[in-house]
């Protein structure tokens, strides 16, 4: 059992059993063999779609605590506001489809809401929002980096990528986070298809489709909707072009790394 465990697997690109278990459940712990490095230029995490809306509502409570709507949400105005910024347009609403109504109905910062709280960089009390000591010496150091990094561990470690869609499976894209960003840097340097590491996702972790009975295109739709759209993107570690298929269900995107992703990987 210890020879295999310190076998390398070709299924894992080259990882033994002993280095994927550290990858997948201790992703930020020093003895990760996938490393996070520091990236220190504001000026490059300046690239992260995410970072860009959190910075921006965290800078709207450096200047005043917030009142929430009665239902506890962030109001309408300030959500236009920060859309109108363009950081990270939805397809939704610049179809017209959806309305920026409510807080729900951007999802990226209805997601960023909960995870600055869950990370401890934001507080509610009655009924106002505002940032926490934490946060703000942070924000007073200027430093992008160490908010960046709370907002990325928090989100893949403490947030339920499921909450925000209707999957059956709850794990599936979320698992494994790390890897998949290490395969996309590795070989991502040219754009390929989507389905190419779809298909090494699930050829890493093969169990999600043994358990699927019958629903693999399921299964490779919420990878795409959770990792590749709702992370990935989001985080600014890939760019993403539709390239065929008018169907949201048949289309087919090209993706390839981000200097952002290269850095964060970068010995």
């Amino acid at each position: 059992m210890l020879d295999y465990n310190n076998t390398p697997l070709a299924d894992c690109d080259g990882f033994t059993p002993l280095q994927m278990h550290k990858i997948i459940y201790f992703p930020f712990e020093n003895d990760c063999p996938i490393k996070i490095n520091r990236i220190k230029e504001n000026q490059r995490l300046n690239e992260s779609p995410i970072l860009n809306v959190v910075i921006e509502l965290l800078s709207k409570l450096s200047e005043t605590d917030l009142k929430l709507t009665p239902k506890g949400n962030l109001p309408r105005p300030l959500m236009k506001d920060i859309y109108s910024k363009h950081y990270l347009l939805d397809r939704w609403i610049e179809n017209g489809i959806i309305k920026i109504h409510a807080e729900y109905d951007w999802l990226i910062l209805h997601n960023v809401k909960i995870v600055l709280t869950q990370a401890g960089l934001i507080k509610k009390k009655n009924n106002y929002l505002s940032l926490t000591k934490k946060c703000k010496t942070l924000l007073m150091d200027d430093n992008y980096w160490k908010i960046f990094y709370q907002l990325l561990k928090t989100f893949t470690l403490d947030f339920n990528w499921s909450y925000n869609d209707g999957f059956d499976n709850v794990e599936v894209g979320q698992i494994g986070f790390l890897y998949s960003l290490y395969i996309i840097n590795k070989y991502g340097a040219e754009e390929r298809e989507l389905k190419y590491f779809t298909d090494l996702y699930f050829l890493t972790f093969p169990i999600f489709l043994e358990n699927a009975e019958g629903e693999a295109s399921n299964l490779s739709l919420a990878f795409h909707t959770r990792f590749i759209e709702r992370f990935a993107l989001w985080f600014g570690f890939i760019e993403g072009e539709k390239v065929k298929g008018s169907n949201y269900f048949d289309r087919k995107i090209n993706i390839k790394r981000t200097k952002l992703l290269e850095q964060l990987f970068q010995d």
